[in-house]
């Protein structure tokens, strides 16, 4: 898949960093979430991915399948010596995050302003 094209994520560059947004608004379904997470894993293997900022304003929802996706971004953010945040849950997502305790090991923040600021 060429870096430059996503069909399931907006992905923009603000600086140094790498903005996603997603494109599902539930990551519930098995077959978005495999598309999803091929999609983010192409994105946090580009090159100049050092920085990256995922924001959940358009998701209400998310599975463990999607989890397991993220974990694994983080993964290869922290192999490279990258970072990686996420910014904008909504309340249903925070709780799923605090439940599993994942909450206390992603880097979270209330907005995409703060989760750019966050990388300062």
């Amino acid at each position: 898949m060429p870096t430059s094209v996503y069909r399931h994520l907006g992905v923009r560059k603000q600086g140094d960093i790498i903005v996603v947004r997603f494109g599902e608004h539930r990551l519930l379904d098995e077959r978005a979430v495999e598309r999803l997470g091929d999609e983010l894993y192409s994105v946090a293997d580009r090159a100049d991915c050092q920085k990256l900022l995922l924001n959940f304003a358009s998701v209400e929802g998310i599975t463990s399948m999607m989890l397991g996706k993220l974990v694994m971004i983080q993964k290869k953010m922290n192999a490279k010596g990258g970072k990686l945040k996420l910014c904008d849950l909504a309340p249903e997502v925070q709780e799923v995050f605090a439940a599993t305790k994942l909450n206390q090991i992603f880097d979270i923040l209330e907005s995409e302003g703060e989760g750019v600021a966050a990388f300062a």
